[in-house]
């Protein structure tokens, strides 16, 4: 839902910056601090939510083409979704935690007969199936040549 609002807001903050603008020549402007003072202005939006305003159009993109000004506008909302969309999606966790290994080798050396990695993704967090598949073969090829104690 937040997301949802930010955008909703964003896109009224851009939406000020390209219908005040007219077909200008990007020669004469400096295309980098139009679309440094865009990415502020869509920040602003982002962070007052349903309470933004909408934005005005940046004096750094005088002189800036209407459809430079668009292309600008979708890739800093481009952006702002994939964020959005990336800070919702679980972060998977890298390298073997003491309780992975752990449950590793309790895995390999019960009696069950087989690693469940269903259990394993709840343990060991997160992590990709392959890493999860190199953590156990790492732990199995550690158990195999421990030496024992006497």
């Amino acid at each position: 839902m937040k997301t949802r609002t930010a955008a909703c807001a964003a896109l009224l903050a851009l939406t000020a910056t390209l219908t005040a603008c007219s077909d200008g020549d990007d020669a004469k402007a400096d295309p980098a601090a139009c679309k440094t003072a865009m990415r502020k202005q869509l920040q602003n939006a982002i962070d007052a939510g349903a309470s933004a305003t909408p934005g005005t159009h940046p004096s750094q993109c005088y002189g800036i083409a209407t459809k430079t000004l668009e292309k600008y506008a979708g890739e800093l909302m481009a952006d702002q979704v994939s964020d959005a969309v990336n800070s919702a999606l679980p972060t998977a966790t890298t390298g073997v935690t003491p309780e992975c290994r752990t449950w590793i080798e309790d895995e390999l050396l019960s009696t069950g007969g087989g690693i469940d990695a269903t259990e394993g993704y709840k343990v060991c967090g997160n992590m990709p199936e392959d890493e999860l598949n190199q953590a156990i073969e790492d732990v199995t090829n550690s158990l195999l040549t421990a030496t024992p104690t006497p």
